[in-house]
């Protein structure tokens, strides 16, 4: 058996999803905003430019992702204007959903928290973040 078969001690692969939360530290959280497929790129370049070098952003499908490492008394206003960049790129509301990092839950079960945020941001009509604790 090789070191690459072996899923929990293979090394994680840059700029993966799982790669950004094992370096983003105890503070990450795990910020997911969904936009028109359309307009993706454009928004997760928008976000790259104003996040900070430390905190990585991504894709999955036609969700944006991003990780951050804010102070919590910092987060609620940090995701607020990142949803507010990403509506002004769309042309259009968005929404969020935000979820703190754990260091016993996998990245997907992140990603699941932080999409039922979103679920729930989009049935109270967008355009906000909701926090899945």
């Amino acid at each position: 058996m090789t070191l690459l078969e072996q899923p929990a001690t293979a090394p994680l692969r840059a700029g993966s999803l799982a790669a950004a939360l094992h370096l983003a530290g105890p503070l990450a959280s795990l910020l997911v905003i969904a936009v028109d497929e359309d307009r993706t790129t454009a928004v997760r370049a928008a976000l790259r430019r104003e996040t900070r070098t430390e905190d990585w952003v991504g894709t999955d499908g036609d969700d944006v992702l991003v990780v951050l490492a804010v102070l919590p008394a910092d987060l609620d206003a940090v995701a607020d204007r990142l949803l507010e960049v990403a509506e002004r790129v769309a042309g259009r509301p968005a929404a969020a959903g935000l979820t703190a990092v754990s260091r016993d839950r996998s990245p997907g079960e992140l990603l699941d928290r932080a999409r039922t945020g979103l679920r729930v941001a989009w049935a109270c009509g967008g355009g906000r973040v909701v926090r899945h604790p």
